[in-house]
């Protein structure tokens, strides 16, 4: 079996040869060696409460004026150059077989000291999509990104816990109000009991303003949920915004 495995693996290798993520190169495993050494990891100081880089240790400004609701938000890389171009493909242009790669970035960060605050979570829930958008893509990305983290951490996977109520326009290119509204109550929870007291990591593959985290862990909080975290691949500059 295992043999026949083996062969199965190098016909579809040949038919279909691993590309870089970012860039697409032939013959890389994830990520070729330039794309790889692009990568704008965040590195400390950064926010306590939304993991942005920061001068000081301490909150930034905006996480003092109007914190996010998940206790914690961390990042693995700012939403730039390489890692847009990954994400960009994974998402837009269908590359579901991203995913891997992609999710090798969150079990990276997962051993830095900058996500130690997310270790208290028990239980891992994607960030879901509405069923129609799921139907056109063909997968949510981020539920295939959580299904690989929770392959290399352990940690258990509660895909269907959290549901997307409302079928609206994405939120690439609004504004923070816009995205605010645009998500407004669109996430409800149809397992309260399996969240129940339970800590919660969000996965998604990017964050910009936080309005969707802030929107699924408010819906998590009030199902009963002890407290939420979020963990994404990227997080675009608050200079980008």
């Amino acid at each position: 079996m295992r043999w026949a495995r083996t062969v199965w693996e190098e016909i579809l290798d040949a038919l279909y040869p691993p590309r870089c993520a970012a860039c697409a190169l032939v013959g890389c495993d994830g990520w070729c060696d330039e794309c790889a050494n692009s990568i704008a990891y965040v590195t400390p100081p950064v926010c306590a409460r939304c993991g942005t880089p920061v001068d000081p240790e301490g909150f930034c400004s905006s996480c003092s004026v109007h914190p996010l609701v998940p206790e914690a938000v961390r990042a693995v890389a700012n939403y730039d150059g390489v890692i847009r171009a990954a994400i960009h493909r994974f998402k837009y242009e269908k590359h579901a077989s991203l995913a891997p790669a992609l999710a090798r970035l969150l079990n990276q960060g997962w051993q830095n000291s900058l996500t130690e605050p997310l270790h208290a979570a028990d239980v891992v829930v994607p960030i879901p999509i509405h069923r129609q958008r799921e139907r056109e893509r063909g997968f949510n990305q981020s539920a295939l990104l959580a299904r690989e983290f929770c392959r290399s951490t352990g940690l258990s996977l509660l895909p269907d816990v959290l549901e997307r109520t409302v079928y609206r326009q994405p939120q690439v290119g609004l504004g923070e109000e816009e995205r605010r509204e645009n998500v407004k109550d669109a996430f409800r929870v149809v397992k309260p009991q399996v969240v129940a007291g339970k800590s919660v990591l969000l996965i998604d593959d990017v964050w910009t303003t936080g309005s969707t985290l802030n929107e699924a862990a408010r819906a998590l909080l009030s199902a009963g949920a002890s407290r939420v975290f979020a963990y994404t691949v990227a997080h675009e500059p608050l200079d980008a915004w």
